[in-house]
């Protein structure tokens, strides 16, 4: 009888281990990740952008074309997926001839559409600012960020706040980091990062870069993490799959220039190359599968 229980009990442990294997062995889909083609190429002489952004959608294991989704009709700066109402939302640039402000994005056919029309520049008083790298929480709360460039005397980089259903901003001045072609996302943990551009800091000086922790609320630094080896990673965001920041690196208002995608992990301070992705591709963004 001692026997025939025991087999039994293993029969049954064998049959329940069986019974689960399925589902914890069950292969996780990645991400998709977008992107938009397009930027003002005509910014440095002030004049409007003489073109409009493109939505596609890329291989986030090799960075490659997967299928070119539509046109923007928009010029888009920031790329953001909000995982609280998965929606796909975007900022444009100040020379958009058509709307400088927040819109959202059709995943489906890449159609652009302003959240309010009437709100230009974010709802914010003076010059337009160039509001980019838009980013949104696990709570759908959207912050974003614009560089002073070229910085005043004593002047830092501003950190907005941005209501979604209005599409107006609210700034936070004097940030004390002054960066340049960066990319600002929230990690799985909401955690908010600002990836930064490689840089000498004085004549003859080795190329940094530097990775900021910064306070959702004011987007002021609490730390900084120093990464190696320096390559720009802009206007990216974090993969939900492998909790890394993938960023562009490419030359400003040169999309003849070969772009690629660099993959950050702020944990370790490294920066690695993901590989070649689409020339004149301006943002990322990774988005769960859209139906």
């Amino acid at each position: 009888m001692r026997a025939l229980k025991s087999s039994t009990m293993v029969f049954a442990l064998a049959v329940a281990i069986i019974g689960v294997t399925p589902q914890s062995t069950q292969a996780v889909k990645p991400p998709l990740l977008f992107g938009t083609t397009g930027a003002c190429n005509n910014v440095l002489q002030g004049g409007p952008c003489t073109q409009t952004s493109e939505l596609v959608q890329l291989d986030p294991a090799t960075g490659a074309l997967v299928r070119d989704i539509g046109p923007v009709g928009f010029t888009v700066n920031g790329l953001a997926w909000d995982r609280h109402s998965k929606r796909l939302y975007a900022s444009t640039a100040i020379g958009d001839v058509v709307f400088h402000g927040l819109i959202t994005i059709d995943p489906n056919t890449g159609a652009g559409t302003p959240v309010d029309p009437t709100v230009h520049n974010f709802g914010l008083d003076g010059a337009d600012s160039p509001i980019h790298s838009i980013t949104i929480d696990s709570g759908g709360n959207m912050v974003g960020w614009y560089d002073e460039f070229p910085p005043p005397l004593g002047v830092t980089d501003t950190f907005v706040t941005i209501n979604k259903k209005t599409g107006i901003a609210t700034e936070f001045t004097n940030t004390g980091i002054n960066t340049s072609q960066n990319g600002l996302s929230f990690d799985d943990n909401d955690d908010l990062w600002n990836i930064d551009a490689s840089r000498r800091i004085g004549p003859g000086a080795p190329l940094t870069q530097t990775a900021f922790l910064l306070n959702p609320t004011n987007g002021s630094a609490s730390r900084s993490v120093q990464l190696t080896p320096p390559l720009d990673a802009a206007l990216g965001d974090f993969n939900p799959a492998n909790g890394l920041y993938y960023g562009l690196n490419f030359v400003s208002f040169n999309p003849t220039v070969p772009t690629f995608i660099e993959v950050v992990d702020v944990v370790q301070g490294s920066v690695t190359t993901l590989g070649q992705t689409v020339d004149g591709l301006h943002t990322l963004a990774f988005a769960k599968k859209v139906k």
